[in-house]
């Protein structure tokens, strides 16, 4: 895993076999499913990745973390190269908090079942992770 900032490392995976976004734009390298985790007091994780593979990504979590919990996973948008791994994320850590808007929440529903443990975040809000804000 690759520390972009302190203690901010890039997570996310590469997806080489891709051959078009969206079905539509032709991809001839693939695409990467880009995710951050924050450490600091608290552990935050932003997106997750394409569900095919989460077994790299959960690898990546714990080559960073060891067997530090993830308290946060903030999704930006329910597409499934951002939420797709997020049920299984919750199988490793089941107490972890999804932190998104109203609307997220609509979808996490609706496409997970997801009901529980989730934090509002609304305009002007912050999430205080500890030095990382």
């Amino acid at each position: 895993m690759k520390e972009i900032s302190s203690n901010v490392f890039y997570v996310g995976v590469n997806d080489r076999n891709k051959a078009l976004f969206e079905g539509l734009w032709p991809l001839p390298n693939g695409v990467s499913y880009n995710s951050y985790l924050i450490k600091d007091e608290k552990v935050c994780l932003i997106d997750t990745v394409e569900i095919d593979f989460f077994v790299q990504f959960i690898e990546h979590l714990h080559d960073v973390l060891d067997d530090r919990p993830v308290d946060y996973v903030v999704i930006n948008h329910m597409e499934p190269d951002h939420s797709g791994s997020l049920a299984l994320l919750r199988k490793y850590y089941p107490n972890v908090k999804v932190v998104g808007n109203k609307k997220t929440f609509d979808m996490l529903k609706g496409f997970y079942g997801i009901t529980d443990n989730i934090l509002e975040i609304k305009n002007g809000d912050t999430l205080r992770l500890g030095q990382h804000v």
